[in-house]
């Protein structure tokens, strides 16, 4: 079983659940590879990689930062009009890899490494730009605080840095009219989602009306409301919730959605709410508008743990991760939730998705 919270979060929930499972004198450890339990009677070992802070848990050395090689050589990657792309946060690899909404199995057309520092959510503006939200990260006793990186279409060095009042951001989502909403965890418990009024980071200011929650992700509707989900660790046990935010508004109503241990949040074009819940069950629920309870669960084909999607223009594709056992991207059909095929595979830690065109 894989749960990706906040560092402080994370040790904490580790620590109770193994308090409870493991023998007198053994030591459980903490690895960041699949999980497989011995037996089908023995409760899962929690296999914990402690979400967003994913350098803490990353397999690469801060130092190697950058020095990898675009597998385009650094040039831009095809954009031609029409063209349809997924991008995904590859956090192990410390990339963002490319590639074709169409196609089983397939090799990324480029891989971006320029400005990548331990990827987390990702998103696409109206005008093709994509947006990666750098995690913070780990240089021996240093934390380097994390920030926003902007890519032109095609690009593969940032166009655009964004740092002002950002910490550990792990989601982000850019309204019609170019303001920009950041997911700031805070790898603590009080995060908040740092605003910029049409891009302008000047105009900054924070969405953090909630007592003691820490955001994980961020989304819009076809309105242009904006969908918070908010993790938060009460007496070491973790639950989730969401606030909705009208247009330009600073303060949101709770939903009062029935789940648990969230990752993303989407929502289509008829207000359709879609949430990952990582365990308990794993699945990619689907609230319709004005309901507190999942009229439908789609599960991963080979039992794995979403953790992040992305729905495409006009949503009618869902890309998810399933990165518990084997690593991979998905595709389904939407609105039916019909699994197709494997987009891709090989990855070390899907964290984030985005697509373009932009979903609306």
């Amino acid at each position: 079983m894989t749960i990706r919270f906040s560092r402080t979060a994370g040790v904490a929930i580790v620590a109770t659940l193994f308090a409870g499972c493991a023998g007198a004198g053994s030591a459980p450890q903490l690895t960041t590879g699949p999980s497989s339990p011995s037996s089908a009677s023995r409760i899962p070992m929690l296999n914990m990689h402690m979400y967003p802070l994913g350098a803490y848990g990353a397999s690469i050395p801060f130092g190697s930062l950058h020095a990898s090689k675009d597998v385009n050589g650094g040039r831009p990657y095809p954009m031609e009009s029409g063209s349809k792309i997924v991008y995904v946060s590859n956090l192990g690899e410390n990339t963002i890899d490319v590639f074709q909404q169409e196609g089983k199995s397939q090799k990324p057309i480029a891989t971006i490494t320029d400005g990548v520092a331990y990827p987390g959510g990702l998103t696409t503006d109206r005008k093709g730009n994509l947006y990666v939200a750098d995690e913070s990260a780990q240089d021996g006793d240093k934390t380097i605080p994390g920030e926003l990186q902007m890519y032109a279409p095609g690009a593969t060095s940032p166009t655009n840095t964004f740092t002002t009042d950002i910490d550990a951001p792990s989601d982000v989502a850019v309204a019609k009219d170019g303001t920009i909403y950041t997911a700031d965890f805070n790898g603590d418990y009080n995060g908040w989602v740092a605003v910029y009024p049409k891009g302008n980071p000047k105009k900054e200011y924070r969405l953090s009306d909630f007592d003691g929650g820490a955001p994980l992700s961020v989304a819009f509707d076809k309105q242009q409301n904006l969908y918070v989900m908010y993790d938060v660790l009460e007496g070491n046990v973790p639950y989730s919730f969401v606030k909705k935010y009208r247009p330009n508004a600073k303060t949101g109503t709770e939903l009062k959605l029935a789940f648990q241990f969230g990752g993303g949040i989407q929502v289509d074009p008829v207000g359709d709410i879609l949430v990952a819940q990582q365990v308990y069950p794993s699945a990619i629920l689907v609230f319709p508008p004005g309901k507190t309870k999942p009229s439908e669960s789609i599960t991963m084909p080979d039992g794995g743990e979403p953790f992040n999607f992305a729905l495409n223009y006009k949503a009618k594709l869902l890309f998810s991760s399933d990165w518990t056992q084997y690593n991979q991207v998905l595709r389904f059909a939407w609105p039916s939730g019909k699994y197709q095929y494997i987009i891709a595979n090989g990855f070390n830690n899907v964290s984030g998705f985005a697509t373009t065109p932009y979903e609306f």
